[in-house]
């Protein structure tokens, strides 16, 4: 890594989903790149207006609590330089890059830039087809961890059973039912 990426200035943005049960190496090591590379750290995590169903079935705040109960190595997720925020699903792109540009904008400082990072198959290249303001960055994973492949392979397992789980299993029938 050279001087210049050891010099932490502006905000780098997260955009994705982790619409997963934990999160992957791939996750923590995106987080953390993000975090060594710049002063503060948004993570926009994609939200949609339906109920939940197989590719969604994390809400926002569930999955906000994973990430800042994720154990990390340099405990690199820091309140006063890290935050969560929910970014809505837009059913036309263009409107959705234009709010992401407005809210990412509401972060800034007087003279202060922004990069968004992103990982395999990120929001990237439609960001850039609709001429979002801000640069971009694609991080290259260290494991090609499927959030699909994951959510499919922990639903094969029964829980266990505790009250938790017990509650867990009827909110989400109650959600699926709305």
């Amino acid at each position: 890594m050279n001087n210049l990426l050891k010099e932490k200035k502006g905000i780098g943005v997260i955009i994705c989903r982790m619409q997963v049960p934990y999160l992957t190496e791939s996750h923590t090591k995106l987080i953390q790149t993000v975090c060594e590379r710049r002063k503060r750290v948004i993570i926009f995590l994609g939200t949609t207006n339906r109920s939940i169903d197989s590719k969604n079935p994390y809400p926002f705040e569930f999955r906000k609590q994973m990430i800042l109960s994720t154990p990390c190595e340099n405990a690199f997720l820091q309140a006063d330089t890290v935050s969560i925020v929910p970014l809505p699903d837009q059913d036309d792109n263009s409107a959705w890059v234009r709010n992401l540009d407005s809210m990412v904008k509401s972060f800034l400082a007087f003279d202060e830039s922004a990069v968004l990072y992103g990982g395999r198959d990120s929001f990237i290249p439609w960001y850039k087809k609709d001429n979002g303001e801000f640069d971009c960055v694609e991080l290259a994973p260290d494991d090609y961890d499927s959030g699909t492949e994951l959510r499919n392979l922990t639903a094969i397992e029964q829980p266990k059973y505790s009250v938790e789980a017990a509650s867990a299993i009827l909110w989400t029938l109650r959600q699926m039912t709305k």
